[in-house]
């Protein structure tokens, strides 16, 4: 059998991901407009599909959207990179004059997410014992992942006096890159330690994170469903041959071995985290923990705990408190969802998906048959205002059934474009409250809300691309802020539903 065809028990791929060499625009315009064979089958892929009924709706558009992404932001990466490094430097013009490069990675240098957000306290109404402390807490914490080691360990240590623990930039096997960013602290608080692990969400600059967004392949798991391969790669999949995996999980494409011996220069992101866990839960026998994350931190948050209970670590996931995800993309399909909902009710931990207003990013990737990817459990949504509450996911199961066995399929296409359309209109006009609220937030809710210019500038911008400033931080800060007290409490949000 030939190796880019090669589907083990335990896993199936479906890579999605473009051939380095032959899958340039100019290729991939050739074989769009004029297919001399399936693009399954085509030279434009790093491996081919396996055709069978597990992605037999893999059609040619689904993968040349995929592809024609990744491609470009190929070529943008650079340009994507220069353009953040100027604009950043100049938001920090008073601390960068005269200096070089190295600035980037001092105390006081400040990233774009940072200067749209400026708020490094902790809200001080919120104290511990509140339901929205650890939510707070937490959106706080990923909105700081942002930044680099120094800063962020400043913060931990001096504002919010706190054990910081460590800054990690993991490796990624596939990408042959360090993608990935992390920090633990430890909180010591009346009743047990708390120790909080932030996943760094898309840097709005990064070329890398955001292929990992718009890479929709996906890894099969036997027992678990489908899941965005990209993020698990993120989280550390390890990229290895099935003649030189000894484990029994392992394959060609990559695998979750349970136990791995790591280089020191090239760490891995879910490996890491669980033995440093270990390691202080060893030392502190009443220690929790809680893991967060915004945007892609968010996916790599709840992937963290589902890769936990593959290996069956039940000893860490018993002392797993809760999950905090913030404007968290799909993840994975409905088995997968379930899956989860088992494990989280199994180890009573506590899981809270928080989405503000019209954020596109978790309506991606699509739940459609194509794709099949779906959100599980409830939400706590916030509009506009900041009124929060828990609603229930409206994905209903995918359809498998081929094309034209659905007698109303056009009428159910048609419901779906008219629908996407007074979506756009409602969050352009949400993004237009949202701009004048900028100008009135501060003599409001508190000075500490009103909105600089750095932020009024993206509001601006939002206009245009609704649904986007809806997705940065600053609005999962002041929800989790101003959320009512009885909103976060367990009675509210189950695992278990």
């Amino acid at each position: 059998m030939d190796k880019n065809e090669f589907i083990s028990s335990k896993y199936m791929h479906v890579s999605l991901l473009p051939n380095k060499e032959k899958a340039t625009l100019k290729n991939l315009t050739k074989q769009f407009l004029f297919p001399k064979n399936n693009i399954n089958e085509s030279t434009l892929l790093s491996y081919n599909i396996p055709q069978n009924k597990e992605n037999k709706y893999l059609h040619k558009g689904l993968i040349f959207c995929s592809l024609l992404i990744q491609i470009l932001l190929k070529h943008l990466a650079i340009p994507m990179k220069k353009f953040g490094a100027t604009l950043e430097n100049f938001l920090n013009y008073t601390i960068i004059l005269g200096k070089g490069e190295e600035c980037r990675e001092n105390g006081e240098f400040v990233s774009l997410i940072g200067h749209m957000d400026s708020r490094t306290e902790l809200d001080k109404k919120i104290k511990y014992g509140d339901p929205r402390y650890y939510p707070a807490l937490s959106m706080m914490a990923s909105k700081l992942s942002y930044e680099n080691n120094l800063f962020v360990k400043n913060v931990v240590s001096s504002i919010w006096k706190m054990e910081f623990v460590g800054f990690y930039n993991f490796n990624n096997e596939f990408l042959h890159k360090k993608t990935t960013q992390a920090f633990i602290m430890l909180e010591h608080n009346p009743k047990n330690d708390m120790i909080v692990v932030a996943f760094r969400g898309t840097s709005p600059f990064d070329a890398d994170d955001w292929s990992t967004d718009f890479d929709f392949s996906w890894l099969k798991i036997k027992g678990m469903g489908k899941i965005h391969k990209g993020f698990m790669m993120a989280l550390g999949l390890k990229k290895c041959f099935r003649e030189d995996d000894e484990d029994e999980l392992g394959d060609y494409y990559g695998s979750w071995p349970k136990n791995v011996k790591q280089d020191r220069k090239h760490l891995l992101a879910y490996y890491t985290i669980r033995e440093k866990l270990r390691e202080i839960m060893a030392k502190n026998k009443n220690a929790k923990f809680i893991v967060t994350g915004h945007s892609l931190g968010g996916a790599l948050a709840i992937l963290f705990p589902a890769i936990l209970a593959l290996h069956g670590e039940a000893e860490i996931l018993d002392r797993l408190e809760a999950i905090y995800t913030y404007g968290q993309p799909r993840v994975g399909d409905e088995k997968f969802g379930i899956f989860m909902k088992n494990k989280l009710r199994e180890h009573n931990i506590k899981y809270y998906r928080i989405v503000y207003a019209y954020d596109m990013v978790p309506t991606v990737p699509f739940d459609n048959t194509l794709m099949t990817f779906k959100h599980f459990g409830k939400c706590i949504h916030f509009n506009s205002l900041y009124q929060g509450k828990v609603i229930e996911e409206d994905e209903k199961p995918t359809n498998t059934k081929g094309k034209g066995e659905h007698p109303m399929e056009h009428i159910r296409i048609l419901k779906e474009v008219v629908e996407a359309v007074i979506k756009r209109i409602l969050a352009t006009l949400c993004a237009v409250w949202q701009l004048i609220r900028g100008f009135i937030i501060g003599y409001v809710a508190g000075p500490e809300y009103k909105e600089g210019w750095v932020q009024i500038c993206a509001r601006i911008l939002g206009v245009f691309l609704p649904g986007s400033i809806e997705h940065f931080p600053q609005d999962y800060v002041n929800a989790t802020r101003l959320a009512s007290e009885n909103l976060f409490s367990n009675n509210h949000v189950q695992a278990d539903d």
